[in-house]
């Protein structure tokens, strides 16, 4: 069943401006802990207190798999158009919080206690969005036109992302480093959070989704045994995961800095030139969606996370020899992570039935991005102040390999059809023509 009759626009609109909202929030902490760090965190010099900030950073992915269970059982119990809400409020709220932490001088460890608290409130609201999304982009979309809905609306992660390199130049220029180092950084969360306040309004005037409508009034809810059923697919959901994110936290947020420590840009460049990079990644999105829905998606996917763990050692390895520059090696990565990066949350969720699909999307999501998303600007931190940048790279390269396989394992015979209440496999012969697609290409 597929809502023609609801506004492509405002399904568009609804989807795109939460993950905005919520990628915007949520990287504004990266990018901008490096200068509130030593005003927050403990630390007897810069590195000690950065590290301090990123640890928290990654603890906020901790709550992502609880939060990907309580807003998947809303979102699957209570409604698609519950879940959207609920995680657009609880991150804008998170962000308002961090917007008014004390500093450590006042508060001591208090202070440090006090952003954790926020970050985990993010964290339980990001559990479920990216499963949440997909599952209401993938039932409402026409069947025909249901990637690149997808596309534009996980676009919205790369706009969150540009939005917060944006909102961060422009204190920069605005304050200078002292200046946003000494409070400035406050600005950018309060404007993050108000962001959110008006996703939040958004998202409340969208449809609910037909598709689980008719299964709530036929009595079906999710179900352990049927889960746990799932999970093989689980698992290479888990797998496709940990590429996506480690891909995305590596070429949308780290890059810079990653360029500023090798000290062949100064961080106000490396900003400033990475502007080529998210917008290539926006592009190839936006693409990837139209194509997937000539080709199929598997195609884009296959090919976005093979030729990005082809690629990446090349190219990075390159530019921290001098040989590449900037404005080439960003770019040709965060392209290749694109392709995949707006096809794969949609495709993921066709893994399976509607009684589960937020639910059993969500976890394995969830806790890949928390081990892996979550902790990659630790790590790289840390490989960073051993003298090892080099293994930066190297360590992306891994993740993007594990997804780049996962992805040869999945099959169209995979995808159930999108309203299908049970898993007895796909059987609806309007998302069956949809996918035919070369058999080469499966």
């Amino acid at each position: 069943m597929v809502e023609r009759d609801t506004p492509r626009a405002r399904v568009v609109l609804a989807s795109t401006a939460g993950i905005f909202v919520e990628s915007l929030d949520w990287s504004i902490y990266g990018l901008a802990a490096p200068y509130f760090a030593t005003q927050v965190f403990p630390g007897d010099d810069q590195t000690a207190a950065r590290l301090g900030a990123y640890a928290v950073f990654a603890a906020g992915f901790v709550a992502r798999p609880l939060g990907s269970f309580l807003m998947g059982r809303v979102t699957d119990v209570r409604g698609r158009r519950a879940g959207l809400t609920a995680s657009v409020a609880l991150i804008a709220v998170g962000s308002l919080l961090i917007a008014v932490a004390p500093t450590y001088t006042a508060a001591g460890l208090g202070a440090a206690a006090f952003v954790l608290l926020a970050r985990m409130i993010q964290g339980v609201a990001m559990g479920g969005e990216v499963a949440t999304a997909a599952t209401y982009v993938v039932e409402v979309a026409p069947a025909d036109r249901r990637h690149r809905y997808g596309a534009f609306a996980y676009s919205g992660d790369a706009f969150g992302t540009r939005a917060a390199t944006v909102v961060l130049a422009v204190l920069l220029g605005v304050m200078g480093t002292d200046g946003v180092e000494s409070g400035g950084w406050r600005i950018a969360f309060a404007v993050a959070g108000l962001c959110g306040v008006l996703a939040f309004w958004i998202r409340r005037g969208v449809p609910e989704s037909a598709v689980f409508t008719a299964a709530q009034a036929a009595g079906h809810e999710p179900a352990w045994p049927l889960i746990r059923s799932h999970l093989p697919r689980m698992l290479l959901a888990f797998a496709l995961t940990i590429g996506s994110t480690m891909g995305v936290y590596f070429g949308s947020v780290y890059l810079p800095q990653l360029a500023a420590h090798s000290g062949l840009l100064t961080e106000e460049a490396a900003t400033g030139q990475h502007t080529v990079a998210l917008l290539a990644l926006i592009v190839s999105m936006i693409a990837s969606g139209f194509l997937a829905d000539r080709f199929g998606p598997l195609a884009l996917i296959r090919v976005g996370f093979t030729a990005a763990a082809v690629l990446t050692l090349p190219l990075m390895l390159g530019f921290l020899a001098g040989a590449v520059p900037y404005v080439v090696a960003a770019p040709l990565f965060t392209t290749c992570i694109g392709l995949q990066l707006g096809v794969t949350p949609v495709a993921g969720a066709r893994l399976f039935p509607v009684p589960i699909r937020a639910v059993a999307l969500g976890i394995p999501a969830a806790l890949a991005i928390a081990l892996f998303g979550g902790t990659f600007l630790f790590v790289a931190e840390w490989l960073v102040s051993t003298d090892h940048i080099g293994l930066v790279p190297v360590y992306a390269t891994i993740g993007l390999t594990i997804s780049a396989v996962g992805s040869w394992l999945v099959r169209y015979t995979l995808l159930y059809s999108v309203d299908t209440l049970a898993g007895t496999g796909a059987n609806h012969t309007a998302d069956a023509a949809a996918d035919t697609v070369p058999g080469s290409l499966r």
